[in-house]
């Protein structure tokens, strides 16, 4: 980062932080730096949440600055420049990220179907590193390293194409059941695209429920597991 953008990502971080210091102390007569979430009292208090911007030097979040960011904000998003240049966008480190609300401000239906990928991600990202040196695999850690590399490659997101809520939990519910692994890796961009197109597909309530604050019962998740198969069964008989 040049020197002029970084002075100037340090005025915004500074003004927006001085902004919400100001403002909670002006509705609740309390303030927190970092990220400031402040309830407003019972006669029309509000709220404001700060998003301060730090560049690490060499990586290392374990300085003064990020370390101090860290214990005062309610989580953080590391981007890693090795990721970046490897082409996974958004480059989100998986391990060094990091919600102290955690699942309880998601949908019932994420919680449901992303519960145990950021631990395969991990585990992978892990095995990866050793399995460079030459290292000899056994099928356990083949089929997690195949695993994972599905996982990589539905993370990355092209610019400008948001996915709905349905087509989201579809992806990775399929994801999640290892429906993906046996896709070769040069076709999972299409067939990624063909099960999102299979998510919007599937019966209104089906869809709706995903939305809703209440439990993601089994039998849904089966339905919308079973309409992935259909979308990803053309990609399989082509891989033979």
């Amino acid at each position: 980062m040049n020197t002029s953008l970084a002075k100037w990502l340090a005025l915004v971080v500074l003004v927006v932080g001085l902004g919400v210091l100001v403002t909670s102390c002006a509705t609740t007569g309390t303030a927190q730096w970092g990220g400031v979430v402040e309830k407003g009292s019972a006669k029309g208090g509000a709220s404001l949440t700060a998003l301060p911007i730090v560049e690490t030097e060499a990586q290392n979040i374990s300085a003064y600055i990020p370390t101090n960011l860290i214990s005062i904000t309610d989580g953080q998003l590391y981007l890693s420049p090795s990721l970046f240049q490897m082409g996974n966008l958004p480059a989100v480190d998986v391990g060094k990220s990091v919600s102290r609300v955690g699942g309880k401000a998601q949908l019932p239906a994420f919680r449901a179907v992303a519960g145990d990928l950021k631990l395969a991600y991990s585990q992978f990202e892990e095995l990866e590193l050793f399995s460079r040196f030459g290292t000899r695999l056994d099928d356990t850690t083949r089929k997690t390293l195949a695993h994972g590399r599905r996982i990589r490659e539905c993370l990355r997101q092209a610019e400008s194409d948001p996915f709905s809520v349905p087509e989201q939990i579809t992806v990775l519910l399929a994801l999640a059941s290892g429906l993906f692994d046996d896709i070769p890796l040069d076709q999972m961009r299409q067939a990624e695209r063909t099960v999102r197109e299979a998510a919007l597909l599937m019966p209104a309530s089906v869809r709706e429920h995903m939305l809703r604050g209440c439990a993601f019962p089994q039998d849904e998740q089966n339905t919308i597991r079973s309409f992935a198969e259909g979308a990803l069964r053309p990609f399989r008989k082509g891989s033979q």
